[in-house]
């Protein structure tokens, strides 16, 4: 624990003082991170550290004696969070700001410190400046919250903090709060061109809340596309993809198939259509919330070809589960997929990767194969998963069964190898049997023999299916026929043909 007293400004010229200081309690059980935010705020001219200690008594026992204007408090003290701590702090200073800097995820603990009092979150993985721009934001009397963090505090939460309501009266702010500030300014994926391809299947419900939310989260990007790929809907999701066309007609661009082609069909009907620097994709069910796709280009900024998605969560039925590790562990095993990526359908590639991916003709693609033999720079972030928003999901166990036949056999002649093995050890123990000589040993040579026969006709399919694919192949069977394609939106509309969508960060 340590108290830092007040500079002694008697050396200051008098005719000009200079303004009082901020003062800053620093709380934080690792040493090494306590030093290093003393350090940083001691640097700043409008600020300083008026004490800093390791556990919750002695926190109080400084904020008594420093009466410092905020609290930088770490989320986790030993064996129990800072929030009795926080609360019982604002019961003795209501007028004091609370910002809370942490390792855990903000999506889960943010609402908790806010609930507690505090007025801001910080991971401790953020920049130096973003931590001095969190404790002026509070200082000044606004929230400072990331994204993730924002799009989980529940709407009875906000009502709560924009009333100024957050605690009991008798401790209530002074004066009402401001609204949260995302804690993102600029950064690198503003200056990005960003397509975003979302294949469409009888999702009329959702393209309109899914198409307004893309473009308020992406409204600061140089230019932002958004492909509707419709894959023979039949609900009337053709419709509601145009009428989001009508309504944002310098961003939306809409791609109908003649029939229903598949999921994977439909994403390269987009790719190969859409004109970003990077290519955002997307499912049409909001189980993937808009506000998520920041995260990837954020992460993709950092030098990756391309990112995935990876959830804490899955909201998925079971069978889509087990249908999707089935997957995982075919591809890490045919086609060297690295240990701990999961293949989700929310990714974003960059231009290169989609110019390599579209090179593919083939009438089955498996965009996740075709990914993985074009480059291993790949990196992950966690995203949250939701409820299906509405409808049920096109993926039968039929279907499933048919995209793990996709992977495996059309991408891969592992299969093949793996056949003629099991065929040579089945020949080999069938003459180790029959060597015996014994009529004892004849049940075994003939359950050898059946064995041996399924094997054969497990082998017949396999080479049925390569011959099939050639077959397709040779035939120049389609990957997909776009019905009509509009034409494509001007150039030079950027965040300004957004108009009246734009609006702050705040809640």
């Amino acid at each position: 624990m340590h108290w830092y007293a007040p500079p002694d400004n008697q050396d200051a010229p008098r005719h000009e003082p200079l303004p009082p200081r901020k003062r800053i309690l620093i709380v934080d059980d690792h040493s090494v991170v306590r030093r290093g935010l003393v350090t940083l705020i001691n640097e700043q001219p409008d600020m300083e550290v008026c004490g800093d200690a390791e556990n919750e008594a002695d926190a109080i026992g400084l904020f008594r004696s420093c009466k410092p204007d905020l609290l930088l408090a770490d989320w986790s003290l030993k064996q129990s969070d800072s929030s009795g701590m926080i609360v019982a702090l604002l019961k003795e200073s209501p007028g004091l700001r609370v910002l809370v800097l942490s390792i855990h995820d903000e999506m889960t603990h943010a609402p908790a410190a806010l609930e507690a009092g505090a007025r801001g979150y910080i991971m401790k993985k953020e920049a130096a400046e973003k931590i001095i721009e969190g404790i002026q934001s509070v200082l000044a009397g606004d929230f400072y919250l990331g994204r993730r963090a924002l799009d989980e505090i529940s709407g009875t939460l906000t009502s709560r903090l924009l009333a100024g309501s957050r605690f009991d009266v008798s401790h209530a702010p002074a004066t009402p709060p401001k609204p949260p500030r995302h804690a993102a300014q600029q950064e690198a994926f503003t200056q990005w061109a960003v397509s975003v391809v979302i294949p469409v299947y009888n999702s009329r419900p959702t393209i309109a809340k899914l198409c307004d939310q893309l473009v308020g989260e992406l409204r600061d990007v140089a230019r932002l596309e958004i492909l509707l790929v419709d894959d023979g809907s039949e609900d009337g999701s053709v419709q509601a993809c145009h009428q989001m066309r009508e309504k944002y007609p310098a961003v939306v661009r809409v791609l109908e198939l003649t029939r229903n082609f598949g999921e994977h069909n439909a994403v390269l009907a987009g790719l190969n259509q859409a004109t970003g620097e990077y290519c955002v994709i997307m499912d049409d069910d909001l189980q993937n919330p808009p506000s998520e796709v920041k995260n990837l280009l954020r992460e993709a900024a950092r030098g990756y070809d391309v990112v995935y998605s990876r959830y804490p969560k899955r909201r998925h039925p079971l069978y889509r589960q087990l249908g999707s590790l089935l997957q995982n562990w075919t591809a890490r095993l045919l086609l060297g997929k690295p240990p701990g990526l999961y293949l989700s359908s929310f990714k974003v590639l960059s231009a290169g990767i989609v110019g390599a991916v579209c090179e593919y003709k083939g009438p089955k693609p498996y965009l996740d194969a075709l990914i993985l033999r074009t480059t291993s720079n790949i990196g992950t972030v966690e995203c949250v998963h939701r409820a299906r928003a509405g409808g049920e999901s096109s993926y039968t166990w039929t279907k499933l069964v048919g995209l793990w036949c996709r992977l495996a056999l059309g991408f891969s002649i592992w299969p093949l190898r793996a056949l003629v093995l099991l065929g040579l050890l089945v020949c080999v123990a069938a003459l180790c049997v029959d060597a015996g000589g014994t009529p004892d040993s004849r049940p075994w040579a003939t359950g050898a023999l059946w064995l041996f026969r399924g094997l054969l006709v497990l082998l017949v399919a396999v080479l049925g299916e390569y011959v099939g694919w050639l077959l397709l192949l040779s035939r120049k069977a389609p990957q997909y026929v776009i019905k009509k394609t509009p034409a494509a939106p001007p150039r030079s509309a950027g965040p300004s043909a957004l108009g009246e969508f734009r609006r702050h960060e705040t809640l």
